[in-house]
């Protein structure tokens, strides 16, 4: 793994410099524009020369080859593949790139061959394919194992081709070859090969091969039982920390009858500790706990029960084996081929060309200006912080005896002190955050009364931390305070962190995706903690193994960030004591694994470890620095969750770093690692080169002893500055090379004026996107504002956020120097409808919102859904085209939705009659199929409308006129806001109330649309003590007795689900005809359009129906329609026919309807569905109604649809996956292990069409 590279003996390749002359920058910028960076495409990379023409070819060649192999374009990538054989025949990384190419399309020749969508004349031509294919492939291994490095990989491979050629065989043959394929990688397991940490690979294609071998009753033949059982208990001991393994072992050593058996069983109960919390939630429909079941599997085992230990254990196994901890452990063992594509020939051809670039580094070195700031005392630590907001990096300075100093940039390399504060405790570090969710509800907070639209407008907090605890200071940054040391106090109310002692690393993410930033602190004795925000700055710590992570070996640097491009925050670790990496793993719900990286080799007293994308290839890469040595791990990522090490260069320093720090210092878009030893500054140009040469930074620091470095803009001129403690001294470096090169800085803002509560205020821990000509450039958000350098490009053309919570905005030709605010948009709701108008297609409403899956209301308590709704479609704006009507089903979110059944019906009215349908967000009950019939004469609007402010509102009641109340003044999260109401009063229209004999009914009609929260916010309201629940509406009525005059007569009466909707309350048993009015309240973000009250006689104003034949349905791919929204009172809207046919979403795990014909799936309800994911859409075709429209009558619609719709939000249950598939009679979702079997029943009921998956490199581009 650790492969040697030109640096570590210290004759990298020489970085070009961008601190050249004018004119030489020019040419520089030229030759990269046309040279390089054409060849090396959104990757990157530096600056050659023409004199190259091999290199530049092959350069070429390994972009087009990578590309279309991970785009699974075999052929294409043949070509390439083959011609760079040609000329690189003993280049490892070529021969195996080109071998796994090559079985992947064998892999993609045995799917096809056996796709039940296709026919048989499609499947034999397939097949016919297959014998050359697979020879092809097994030359191609031969090819790559005799320039291998390895033995296991081209065994994996081979196993792999054998496996898919064993499926096309005759029975008999077929058994016999397995069998021996079995046997083949049961003696490479217990040899030599074992040895190699690779060999997890091979245990992942036995237990593959012994699956296809198991007989459905009988099980695995004896003998083979035996040898499998003993050589898959070895595998777990080789590799102890993956619970896919220990759950084979233990269930196969079981069928062997084999006592070790129990070893594996308790294994496998020990690595599950991480998800203890939903994996008790998730057996509680057996009845017992988890350690109540590995209990009596171990008891069965004990005394002989075979049978009993092995039905135990299957449940055990059942539970277990949905899991994203399995997930993870099954995709290390058995990885995709595209895991282990090889990188190294793409990185040796950059070092070759680098090396023979004549662009020379500068005549004029690299040079900072110091301007020492002007303390008294001695200076230990430095962080910096824009106090007072005015996007200026301010700097606070601590003293070895506890004195933190708060300095103000005056610009102009001015700085003056602008607060103090004595510690009462000695203090190892510092960071700051903002502590609080983004929201005006919290008083402790302070704001800044002086806030432009492109400032932010509340304060940092910085947490100071040693081995006495940690200490939040509070800054105020107003302009108005009188002292220095008012600017600074410690937070004295309890926080939730008094008990934390020996704190050495400390870093803040969100680690729930709920939009507050939570804390994770390494301590020296207790390992690493982890305590979750409520949102006011006060937390709660997540429960924790007396063995935590790094309790004999403290944790001495951490960073966050999604490293498996799964969306959740993992935490990489590193230990200077034992110079390991490891990672807290990311497993939702605040369940985290932490193990070591065991292919990186130790980094001796390492101090430092960064996340970075150092050679741009869409996969996030360690960066680990200690005093002597250096390592860059290069990765690539295939999918989600897939990160895999790919290459690590090293570089070896005799002398003793003390700090090191990490920024583009000359805007040339690739990162210098900077590097303080006695008596210099160094740096190394870092890219997929690895290690460029370490070459002086010139200052006048006189002597050099610095031990602490951070980087920031802080004079603003776009080129970056150096805040360091020298000795004693705290010093700003200010860069003074001339640069012509240009940059974006980056501020990236969470919606505050309207408390969306859903991303932290500065979107801490979301990645960063920048593309410019043909280069791509990600960071990830770690401070208030992100550098980007764009080398000698005027703009970029564009930046893509992508946030803690999943939502993704890009900006076009984003200016320089810019803030980004979080786009108010869904990241979940619901489909979409469409219908036809005549001219093109109208949005209509949303659809499905009584069924979401998986939606949390607070923490493990989980929505009802009621899969089954009645939508009046207005029929107004639908007109028929070719004798039939036709509607779009779509999905825009990030999200997943299921329609079981779609039926459409005509409903003929009188034009003075307007028809409703009883859907409303709630139960049954309160939902049941009706079609209410309202005759004009028997609609009564009211006198008189006031919202909870008694102002008036009556005329903005009077009709569906999109003149909406907004009863509320402010939000405290998105979705939830104060209590509020819409007072209705009818007046002297009370005589019309029918009395009780009468038999007549009287309903209240409400026409209106919310703005929901989510599942992250449900955890995040529930988490914080100072939020009540949702109140949703109800119906009050005038009551003298009552407190304030009102008492509550409807405890809940649904509401209207997502877009503008009408829902219909009967009120009959609680309207009084002596006072007739009637109050709405709820604390939903709800906006009312309309409200009347109807009395009706006792028989319905007339209609007919006409149900419409569904003549045609498929599935198709429609895009993401341009969002409208003219007032932000207004619902938005959606234009069709503008959709962006760009990737909006990142991708789910699983598999969705494939495109085509889908009318079968609709027809009923039978538990046969159609699965559409984000971008997808649903085309269907009714027919006319035979009858008429009589003289005098309109013709509206009620579309019945039978579905499920479940949101991707990071807090959903089962919400990163587009199984597993909801059926009409489970209980629960997702499915408990008690419904494992009808779960698994559905989901083969619906395999022949669920053939198509979200593409993960479409949204991952390169």
């Amino acid at each position: 793994m650790n492969a040697p590279s030109p640096s570590d003996t210290n004759q990298s390749a020489k970085p070009s410099s961008r601190k050249t002359l004018f004119a030489i920058a020019v040419v520089a910028a030229a030759l990269a524009a046309v040279g390089l960076w054409l060849l090396w495409g959104r990757g990157g990379g530096p600056a050659i020369s023409h004199d190259s023409p091999v290199a530049h070819a092959q350069l070429e060649l390994l972009r087009s080859a990578l590309a279309a192999t991970e785009n699974l374009d075999m052929r294409a990538a043949e070509k390439s593949w083959s011609a760079l054989h040609e000329q690189l025949p003993d280049d490892a990384s070529v021969a195996l790139d080109r071998a796994i190419n090559r079985v992947l399309l064998v892999d993609d020749l045995a799917a096809q061959a056996n796709n039940p969508a296709l026919d048989a004349d499609a499947k034999k031509a397939v097949r016919s394919q297959l014998p050359a294919a697979i020879a092809a492939a097994r030359a191609g291994i031969d090819d790559a194992a005799l320039v291998a490095t390895d033995q296991v990989t081209p065994l994996w491979l081979r196993t792999r081709v054998d496996m898919h050629e064993a499926a096309l065989l005759p029975v008999s043959m077929t058994k016999s070859l397995r069998r021996e394929i079995a046997q083949r990688l049961v003696t490479a397991i217990q040899g030599d090969l074992a040895k190699d940490p690779r060999s997890m690979v091979l245990g992942g294609s036995l237990i593959e091969v012994l699956l296809q071998m198991e007989d459905p009753i009988d099980g695995l033949p004896h003998d083979l039982r035996t040898t499998a059982s003993s050589t898959l208990g070895m595998l777990s001991d080789q590799h102890p920390d993956n619970l896919f393994f220990a759950l084979r072992a233990g269930r196969l050593n079981i069928e062997a009858e084999n006592e070790d058996a129990a070893k594996y069983v308790r294994r496998s109960a020990d690595l599950t500790r991480a998800i203890e919390p939903s994996l008790a939630r998730d057996i509680r429909a057996l009845g017992v706990t988890p350690e109540q079941l590995v209990e009596t599997i171990t008891a069965a085992i004990a005394s002989g029960q075979w049978s009993d230990a092995d039905a135990t254990m299957m449940q055990w196994f059942n539970v277990l084996n949905g899991t994203e901890l399995v997930k993870t452990d099954r995709r290390r063992a058995a990885p995709h081929p595209l895991d282990r594509l090889s990188f190294d020939a793409l990185r040796r051809v950059s070092a070759e060309l680098e090396m023979t670039s004549p662009i020379a580094e500068g005549t004029e070195p690299v040079r900072f200006a110091a301007h020492e700031l002007a303390a008294t005392e001695a200076a230990s630590l430095i962080q910096v912080v824009d106090f007072d907001l005015d996007l200026d990096d301010d700097i606070v300075t601590l003293s070895p005896s506890g004195l933190m100093r708060l300095w103000e940039n005056d610009g102009d390399d001015s700085w003056r002190a602008a607060g103090q504060l004595s510690l009462d405790i000695p203090v190892a570090g510092m960071i700051s955050a903002d502590l609080f969710v983004v929201d005006s509800s919290s008083p402790q907070r302070l704001r800044s009364g002086q806030v432009t639209g492109g400032r932010h407008d509340t304060f940092l907090n910085l947490l100071v931390y040693g081995e006495a605890g940690v200490r939040i200071v509070r800054i105020d940054g107003r302009a108005d305070i009188d002292s220095q040391e008012s600017r600074l106090a410690i937070v004295t109310e309890e926080t939730g962190l008094e008990n934390v002692g020996s704190v050495t690393a400390a870093v803040a993410g969100d680690l729930e995706a709920d939009g507050d930033l939570d804390l994770v602190l390494a301590t020296a004795h207790e390992g690493v903690r982890m305590f979750c925000n409520r949102g006011n700055r006060t937390f709660f710590e997540l429960p924790g193994r007396e063995d935590r992570f790094a309790g004999d070996d403290p944790v001495s640097a951490m960073a966050i960030g999604d490293i498996d491009r799964d969306l959740d925050l993992d935490i990489v670790t590193v230990q200077s004591k034992s110079g390991r990496v490891g990672m807290l793993e990311n497993l939702l719900h605040l369940q985290f694994r932490a193990r070591t990286l065991t292919e990186i080799p130790p980094v001796p007293g390492a101090f430092l470890v960064a996340i970075e994308d150092v050679d741009a290839n869409v996969s996030w890469d360690l960066i680990v620095s200690g005093p002597t040595d250096n390592s860059i791990v290069f990765s690539q990522t295939a999918d989600a969750g897939a990160w895999t090490i790919d290459h690590i260069e090293t570089a070896h320093e005799e002398t003793p770093a003390r700090a090191i720090a990490i920024a583009d210092i000359d805007n040339d878009s690739w990162l210098e690692l900077i590097r303080s030893s006695p008596g210099e500054l160094t740096m190394s140009r870092i890219g997929p080169w690895g290690f460029g040469a370490w070459t002086a930074i010139q200052t006048d620091l006189g002597p050099t002893e610095v031990s602490a470095i951070l980087t920031r803009d802080f004079s603003g001129d776009g080129t970056i500055d150096l805040a360091v403690i020298n000795g004693s001294r705290a010093i700003v470096c200010t860069n003074s090379v001339e640069n012509t090169d240009h940059y974006l800085d980056v501020r990236f803002k969470g919606i505050d004026d309207n408390a969306s509560g859903r991303v932290n205020h500065f979107a801490i821990g979301s990645v960063l996107e920048a593309r410019f000509g043909p280069h791509y450039r990600a960071r990830i958000v770690t401070s208030p504002s992100t550098h980007f350098g764009i080398d000698g490009f005027d703009q970029a053309d564009s930046i893509r956020a992508i946030l803690p919570n999943g939502l993704t905005q890009t900006i076009r030709n984003p200016p320089v120097d810019m803030l980004v605010e979080e786009e108010q948009t869904l990241k979940g709701s619901c489909p979409y409808l469409y219908a036809f108008d005549g001219e093109k297609f109208r949005f209509v409403t949303d659809c499905l919102w009584a069924a979401p899956l998986g939606l949390q209301v607070a923490d493990g308590i989980v929505a009802k859904d009621r899969p089954w709704e009645y939508l009046k479609i207005d029929g107004r704006h639908i007109q028929p085209r070719g004798g039939s009507y036709e509607f779009r089903l779509t999905e825009e979110l990030w999200e997943v939705a299921y329609f079981d059944e779609v039926k459409l019906t005509a409903v003929d009215h009188p034009a003075d009659v307007e028809i409703w349908t009883n859907e409303k967000v709630g139960p049954d009950n309160i939902a049941t199929p009706t079609i209410f019939a309202f005759a004009e004469s028997d609609r009564l609007k009211p006198q008189r409308a006031f919202d909870p402010k008694a102002r008036e509102i009556t005329d903005k009641l009077a009709a569906v006129d999109r003149n909406f109340v907004q009863g509320f003044d402010r939000r405290l999260r998105q979705g939830l806001c104060p209590p509020h109401w819409i007072d209705l009063d009818f007046g002297d229209l009370a005589r019309r109330l029918p009395n009780q004999q009468s038999g007549a009914s009287v309903y209240l009609v409400l026409t209106g649309w919310i703005l929901p929260t989510d599942t992250s916010l449900n955890i995040q309201i529930d988490q914080n003590p100072d939020l009540p629940a949702i109140e949703f509406p109800s119906v009050w009525v005038p009551d003298a007795g009552a407190e304030e005059g009102w008492r509550k007569a409807i405890p809940f009466i649904g509401f209207p689900g997502g877009k503008t909707k009408t829902i219909v309350v009967e009120v009959s048993d609680v309207i009084a005809r002596n006072d007739a009015r009637l109050r709405i309240r709820t604390s939903a973000q709800i906006y009312w359009d309309a409200a009347e009250l109807v009395v009706q006689p006792t028989t319905a104003a007339e209609y007919t129906e006409q149900p419409l034949a569904l003549m045609s349905a498929s599935v198709g791919f429609h895009g993401y329609s341009r969002a409208v929204r003219e007032d932000p009172t207004h619902p938005e809207t959606y234009q069709y026919d503008d959709a962006s046919l760009q990737p909006r979403w990142p991708p789910l795990r699983g598999l969705l309807t494939q495109h085509g014909d889908c009318l079968d799936l609709l027809r009923t309800w039978d538990d046969k569905m159609v699965v559409i994911g984000a971008g997808d859409e649903i085309r269907l075709k009714f027919s006319e109604p035979a009858v008429a429209l009589p003289e005098g009558w309109v013709r509206d619609f009620v579309m019945h649809n039978v579905g499920w719709d479940k949101d991707a939000d990071l807090n959903t249950l089962a919400g990163q996956q587009i199984g597993p598939l909801p059926y009409r009679a489970m209980t629960a979702y997702p499915p408990g292990p008690d419904e494992a079997a009808a779960s698994e029943t559905r989901q083969a009921l619906n395999a022949s069409h669920l053939q198509r998956k979200q593409s993960f490199r479409e949204f991952w581009a390169r």
